[in-house]
């Protein structure tokens, strides 16, 4: 295994010039140990994870899914995130982005490329000692720190409303921005990286229309939770944490679209019910932004932030 040294997380390395996302796939081997996929590069005769750089414009979640599927063939969807790691590459600071993914079980045999030609699930000890890298194997020890399966809980910020001063309705009736429209649209390939199959929105217009494209996609009811609205948080606000853990407790991958105003509430709650160490972020998201949650036995262990 090579001696590269590895950052810590977050660790500033200078200007990032390249940007790249990967997972550490897994599956459920013999007596319940998992068993970690790594892949052969013939160009550089190393065993690693699979990863590639973001396309311009692309969001690092859906990069991980595309790169994974295009080295493993495997569909997978994103379980917790995994630290990020910053190494120098000839072009100057590479950032990768990982995440947990468990393997996709109706995935062909893979028939290699000339990027990846052969893939191998081994079992944690032996995939260490497979891979080239530190960096890898720092990853692998990450995930066998932690629940390998969680359920997400997408807590999303509905996108751009119609400017209240242009909209003589109710404001439960209020709908997007043709923007916002739009941006509903574009945020479908970061929740189906997430892969949440219930979703859940506030009773008003614009929370609605913010997720139904997902919801048609995925094929899901959108299910209204007027406790999550702004006139019903006005009207009682501890409800909005009653939801949040009710949808924690049913064990449901879930999407819930909610209002800022509300935000604050759910984000407490989230931190009353998160492990030991894991930081819910309290910063104000943008339209289409969002946070996910991911639990195990109902406990949040990992929170990331997304901005569309």
């Amino acid at each position: 295994m090579s001696d590269l040294a590895v950052p810590a997380a977050g660790e500033a390395t200078g200007d990032v010039a390249v940007r790249a996302a990967g997972a550490v796939v897994w599956r459920p081997g013999p007596d319940e140990q998992l068993e970690v996929l790594v892949v052969h590069r013939p160009k550089y005769d190393d065993w690693s994870l699979p990863k590639g750089k973001l396309d311009p414009g692309e969001h690092p979640l859906t990069a991980a899914v595309r790169e994974v599927h295009e080295e493993t063939g495997h569909h997978v969807t994103l379980g917790r995130p995994l630290p990020a790691q910053r190494y120098r590459v000839s072009a100057g600071t590479k950032e990768v982005h990982y995440w947990a993914a468990r393997a996709d079980g109706s995935a062909a045999a893979w028939p290699g490329t000339d990027e990846v030609d052969l893939i191998e699930f081994l079992p944690p000890e032996q995939a260490l000692d497979r891979l080239s890298y530190d960096r890898d194997a720092v990853l692998v020890r990450q995930l066998l720190a932690g629940p390998a399966a969680t359920v997400p809980l997408v807590v999303l910020r509905h996108t751009d409303a119609a400017p209240r001063e242009a909209w003589s309705g109710t404001d439960q009736e209020r709908p997007l921005h043709p923007n916002g429209l739009d941006l509903a649209e574009r945020i479908i390939p970061l929740l189906s990286a997430l892969r949440p199959k219930r979703v859940v929105a506030s009773d008003a217009l614009r929370c609605v229309q913010s997720v139904r494209p997902y919801a048609r996609v995925i094929g899901a009811a959108v299910e209204l939770e007027p406790r999550v609205s702004e006139e019903g948080f006005e009207r009682q606000p501890t409800q909005a944490a009653t939801v949040l853990r009710q949808l924690l407790a049913a064990g449901v991958p879930t999407l819930l679209c909610t209002h800022r105003p509300v935000l604050p509430a759910l984000t407490s709650a989230l931190a009353g019910h998160a492990a030991p160490g894991v930081e819910v972020p309290d910063e104000s998201l943008p339209p289409g932004g969002f946070i996910a949650a991911h639990a195990a036995a109902g406990q949040v262990v990992a929170v990331e932030l997304h901005e569309p």
